[in-house]
């Protein structure tokens, strides 16, 4: 196959639509002259056509083997019983790639579901995790609560005893400045035995 028709532009396009087209890209990218893109462009179509005349002379030569094989194994001779056995254990070689082809493909397929279901159960648990997280956070911060409510508790508790404490004394400081006999007091004597450290 001749490629010399390649060396030359084709006839079908517009010389001046190549110099725009040139000119833009230059425009837009420094560095590429018109030269630089009609030499990528040319190389590009040659290499796409010698991969095409590859291809097709490697179907061609495989066909001329394929006919010759087959006219050997139409004759009656020791060649074409080998060529048959060749054939056949070749056609058994096949039939078994492609078996275990299908079974790579269904182990493929199962391997692909096992990795879903296996990202579907880590996010489950993902989700659980945070889930239990949240949980243990709003635990701590009900404990953080209570703490603090008892804390609370305790200062208020703590306040009134000292209130209590000084009302006892002023109370305590009244009955013996009264200097009444408050044990033959009936009402007195109930509030002095609830008074701390009451002298007689």
């Amino acid at each position: 196959m001749s490629l010399s028709n390649h060396d030359e532009p084709s006839s079908d396009v517009d010389p001046a639509a190549v110099n725009n087209s040139v000119r833009d890209t230059t425009s837009a990218s420094d560095g590429v002259t018109p030269t630089r893109l009609l030499k990528s462009k040319y190389e590009s179509k040659i290499e796409q056509a010698r991969l095409s005349y590859f291809n097709k002379t490697l179907v061609l030569n495989r066909m001329q083997i394929w006919n010759v094989i087959t006219g050997k194994m139409i004759q009656n001779d020791a060649d074409a019983e080998v060529l048959k056995d060749l054939t056949h254990q070749n056609t058994k070689l096949c039939e078994k790639t492609m078996k275990i082809l299908k079974e790579t493909r269904e182990l493929q397929d199962q391997i692909t579901d096992i990795q879903k279901e296996r990202l579907d159960l880590k996010g489950q648990i993902k989700k659980k995790m945070q889930e239990i997280n949240e949980l243990k956070q709003v635990k701590e911060n009900q404990g953080e609560v209570q703490q603090r409510a008892k804390e609370r508790a305790e200062a208020v508790l703590q306040k009134y005893q000292k209130v209590t404490t000084i009302l006892q004394n002023v109370l305590r400081g009244m009955i013996l400045a009264s200097k009444v006999s408050w044990r033959d007091d009936p009402k007195l004597r109930d509030i002095a035995m609830g008074l701390e450290n009451i002298t007689n």
